[in-house]
């Protein structure tokens, strides 16, 4: 007897559907909300030893929701860095300067950002607003490019001057040159000091920036932080191109520093004497001096605070 098998159906192959590419998510949303409020936000991190978002806002006097936006956009632009649950200033701030200063800093960030400055180059090329803001934010690796999302940016932007199409960072440092040379014909009596610093320091630099202030010094405030990609040109902001001096707060805090190791050098130390800026050291403890500024004449506070004081403001006062 003969056993017949009866073939197996071949069963169809399955077919492994193509791989899909995955969207990009590399969004950037900026959110709609007042530049004049954004001072009390960067006044309160000047300010403040702790930051958080509801400290911040309870210094600024406004809302946390509301801080919490301007936060936001202002880590966005590179005004400010977000440090574990707080936050830091990036670039000098002028905390009891007028609004013109203030907004001066605002653009600096804003001009200085590289989807604005895509922009600001498409805008040359010919482009309208919109076309200009398309293209950059595609150049940015920004998608999906939502309109809404960065509209509230520009509007700062264009509040602030900060798209002109040939305008520079280097334009505002030189412009903030040329302001100080105004100044000194003016009114020859008043005095600019760009107070650079260690955080850790912060409580004796808050002091001595509030009697500064009181003896009508006006104060630039400027934590000693170095950033990845930082570059010495970029460190020479407007805040120190307007100043007439450079005030180093020196201490163990900022001995060992990062800042003092590779930020304090003959680079700064050079531009910032060609931008005619005194540099005038503070010594706060018994650390002692950098080398690259151990023959610059000093304000010891070291033994006593109103003695450094005193010696510091009859150097402020005095010819520049």
């Amino acid at each position: 007897m003969v056993t017949k098998t009866t073939p197996k159906k071949k069963t169809a192959a399955k077919k492994t559907p193509p791989k899909r590419l995955p969207k990009s998510t590399n969004s950037q949303r900026f959110e709609p909300a007042k530049l004049d409020s954004l001072f009390f936000v960067l006044d309160a991190i000047a300010w403040l030893d702790k930051t958080s978002n509801g400290l911040v806002a309870q210094f600024a006097g406004i809302d946390p929701r509301t801080a919490g936006k301007l936060l936001k956009n202002a880590c966005q632009i590179g005004l400010v860095d977000s440090i574990g649950s707080g936050y830091a200033l990036v670039l000098p701030y002028p905390y009891k300067g007028s609004k013109e200063q203030k907004e001066a800093v605002v653009k600096e960030a804003l001009v200085r950002h590289p989807l604005l400055t895509g922009v600001r180059q498409f805008l040359r090329l010919g482009d309208k607003t919109d076309v200009a803001l398309r293209k950059a934010a595609t150049l940015a690796g920004i998608s999906p490019f939502v309109p809404g999302d960065l509209n509230p940016l520009l509007e700062w932007a264009q509040s602030l001057g900060a798209l002109q199409p040939s305008l520079v960072a280097e334009d505002l440092v030189d412009a903030a040159e040329s302001k100080k040379e105004l100044r000194h014909k003016e009114d020859r009596d008043r005095r600019i000091a760009f107070l650079s610093h260690s955080s850790m320091d912060k409580p004796f630099i808050r002091q001595l920036a509030a009697d500064l202030t009181a003896n009508g010094i006006d104060v630039w405030l400027d934590e000693q932080r170095i950033r990845v990609g930082d570059s010495i040109p970029e460190k020479i902001a407007q805040g120190l191109a307007g100043s007439d001096f450079f005030l180093i707060g020196m201490s163990e805090h900022s001995a060992n520093s990062t800042w003092v190791q590779k930020e304090l050098n003959n680079a700064l130390v050079n531009e910032v004497q060609r931008r005619k800026v005194h540099i005038l050291p503070l010594k706060l403890d018994d650390s002692p001096m950098p080398q690259i500024i151990a023959d610059k004449r000093y304000a010891d506070f070291s033994k006593s605070y109103k003695a450094g004081l005193d010696d510091l403001l009859n150097a402020l006062k005095g010819d520049v």
